[in-house]
This record gives C-alpha cells, sequence and structure tokens, in this order.
C-alpha cells in the first residue's frame, strides 16, 4: 500500500477514535460527573466546551506524537547519514516488533525507513569500495611511477656510455645504443598517449572516434605482425585464423590498435613460459566476434573480476613489465567507444580467453 493512501487511513482512524473519545466522554460528564458535583439542574455548557477542548487538545498532542515521532527519527537518521555515521541506526531495533516487522506507529513510513536503511548499506558499501580503489590508485601511480622510470634508467645509461670520451665506441655498437634509446623513447610515448587516454575517459570527455571503413582481418594482422617482432614475444607462438579474409567494418585504427596491443601484451607479460596466442575472427551480418586466446597460466577469480578496473595491476611493481600498467581497463573504454563490448574467461593453469564483439554497422 502506498504512503499516500496508508496516510489518509490512518488520519480517517484517528479522526474516528477522536470522535469516540468524546462519544464516551461527554456523555459521562453531563450525566455523571456534574450531578455529583451539584450543578446537574443548571446550564453549564461551558463547562462541556472546556471539557471538549481539553479532550481535543490531549488528543492533538497525542496525535502529534503519534505522527511526528517518526518524522524526526527520520530527520535525524537522515542528519546521521549527512556526516557519515553509517553505522546502523541506533533507534531501528526499537522501531520493530521482535518478530522484525515495524511499530505500528512507524507502519506508516515503512518505505521511507526501508529506503533509508538501503541507501545506509549502498553508501556503506560504496565506502569500502572507494578505500580499496584509493588503495589501488597508489598502487597504480607506483606501478606507472616505475614503468616512467625503468626505461628512463636505460635512455640515461645508454646515452652515458655515448657520451664517455674515455671510450671509443664501434659504429655498431653505437648504432645498438641509439637503437636501445629509441625504443625505450618510443615506450615512453605510448606510457604517456596511455595516461592521456586514461585522463580523458577518467574526466567523463568524449575521445574523438575516426573511423573508416577497413578490413578488420588485415588491420589485425598488421597488429600481430607488430606485437610477434618485438623481443619479447619472440618465445611465444601466435597463429590466427578467420572464416574468411574480407570483413569490413568502420574503426579507428589507432585506437583501435592501441586496444588490441594492451590485450596481446597482457597475453605476454603474464606468460613468463611459452605460449600459443590464438587470434579467431569470425561475423555474422550485425557483428565481428574476435576471440584471442592463450594457454597460458590463466588468472585468479579476483584479477578476473577486476581486470578491466581502472588502477588494477595484474602485475606487481617487483615484476618486469614493458606494459603501459594501465591494465585492461582503457581496452575495455576504447572498445565501448566503438559500441562493441569486452568479456573475459580464463580458467586458473589452462590459459585466457578475451572476447571482443564490434558492430558491423556504425
Amino acid at each position: 500500500m502506498k504512503i499516500e493512501k496508508r496516510f489518509i487511513i490512518h488520519l480517517l482512524l484517528v479522526f474516528s477514535m477522536w470522535i469516540l473519545l468524546l462519544g464516551i466522554t461527554v456523555p459521562i460528564v453531563i450525566e455523571v460527573i456534574l450531578p455529583k458535583l451539584g450543578l446537574g439542574d443548571e446550564r453549564y455548557e461551558w463547562i462541556v466546551l472546556i471539557f471538549i477542548s481539553i479532550v481535543t487538545i490531549v488528543c492533538l498532542l497525542l496525535f502529534g506524537w503519534y505522527f511526528g515521532r517518526p518524522l524526526l527519527l527520520i530527520m535525524k537518521w537522515i542528519n546521521q547519514l549527512a556526516y557519515e555515521n553509517l553505522s546502523q541506526f541506533g533507534e531501528y531495533e526499537k522501531m520493530c516488533t521482535r518478530q522484525g516487522k515495524f511499530k505500528m506507529q512507524y507502519r506508516l513510513y515503512q518505505e521511507v525507513f526501508t529506503q533509508l536503511e538501503d541507501m545506509r548499506l549502498q553508501l556503506e558499501k560504496a565506502k569500502v569500495e572507494r578505500a580499496q580503489v584509493e588503495i589501488a590508485k597508489r598502487d597504480w601511480i607506483a606501478g606507472i611511477s616505475h614503468d616512467l622510470k625503468t626505461p628512463l634508467t636505460y635512455i640515461q645509461g645508454y646515452s652515458t656510455l655515448l657520451l664517455n670520451v674515455d671510450y671509443n665506441w664501434s659504429n655498431k655498437e653505437q648504432h645498438k645504443f641509439i637503437q636501445e634509446i629509441h625504443d625505450k623513447g618510443t615506450h615512453m610515448e605510448q606510457l604517456v598517449q596511455d595516461l592521456s587516454l586514461a585522463i580523458r575517459f577518467d574526466g567523463s570527455q568524449k575521445v574523438p572516434v575516426h573511423r573508416t571503413s577497413q578490413n578488420i582481418v588485415m588491420f589485425i594482422q598488421q597488429v600481430l605482425a607488430d606485437v610477434s617482432n618485438e623481443l619479447y614475444s619472440q618465445q611465444h607462438h601466435f597463429e590466427l585464423q578467420t572464416t574468411t579474409e574480407d570483413i569490413r567494418i568502420a574503426f579507428d585504427a589507432h585506437l583501435l590498435k592501441r586496444a588490441f596491443i594492451n590485450i596481446y601484451m597482457n597475453s605476454i607479460l603474464h606468460n613468463h613460459e611459452p605460449a600459443n596466442i590464438l587470434t579467431l575472427i569470425d561475423c555474422d551480418k550485425e557483428h565481428v566476434v574476435i576471440h584471442i586466446r592463450d594457454d597460458g597460466k590463466g588468472m585468479t577469480e579476483e584479477t578476473k573480476e577486476n581486470i578491466f578496473n581502472r588502477y588494477f595491476r595484474g602485475t606487481t611493481t617487483d615484476q618486469p613489465s614493458d606494459g603501459t600498467g594501465l591494465g585492461m581497463a582503457i581496452v575495455k573504454q576504447l572498445i565501448e567507444a566503438h559500441d562493441g563490448n569486452i568479456q573475459v574467461e580464463s580458467v586458473l593453469q589452462k590459459g585466457t580467453t578475451f572476447i571482443i564483439t564490434l558492430p558491423r554497422n556504425s
């Protein structure tokens, strides 16, 4: 029953009780009390009016307490929540019977009390999650600092070697040092780009998606070629299977390449033993479905649940990492920016599969 109807019913009951009380007490006053006081033979209507007024005032006070006390408790509870006191409301148990139901006086506002309790539980849950996010955020910042410091250390080291006048480096050695500096500089540039994207997503800014119609199969072939040619990928085996060689959809090649590189990097960096990384591409009239599957060590349930959460790192800062340190959150956002979605399936010691679904008509 809605609170409006319940309020009308309670008001009618209260009014009926007032009429009933007057109907009982007024005859008693006229027929019993006044004659005993020797006032029965004369007209003392003013005494009856005074008595009716007293009864009415007493009833109003009782009714005000009946309707007003729950409102005062509601205001007190809201004030408690406003000051972020998320402990259980001190008088909540007093409002309920032993069976856990609201007493008659508080049943009028039971939806309000129920919603306030739900709000308290939600705020309490949000507070715990916020604390967890802050911890993860600190770890994420530490990881980013580590990821930026590592290539910077290489750049400083190789540049110091090149600037050392006590050694005459051969052209081959100089080329090697410069190549390392270039690779580490490129890696830092990728880190900064990912940080820029993460900040824009975090600020709820829309990242411009410049879609062009392209062959997604050839695009993924090129991404696989770039990834597999890197030094850290040499021990892994990459394979691509597709139902057709020409699947044209509209997408932003720059953004989607960043997403797929991060997915492949996740499979590479978290599998220190050689792994088979298989990419399957299938499609229907409306969607393109891409499976990226590895037979590596898989994920724990905690990692699987948090892998797309911002500030979550699958590796610690003590572990070597050539990745962006942004986890897979940016991947999810880039895929969703293309009106697609991504899911993960994983079993420990059996491998991980990322399932990306993209629309064919955007």
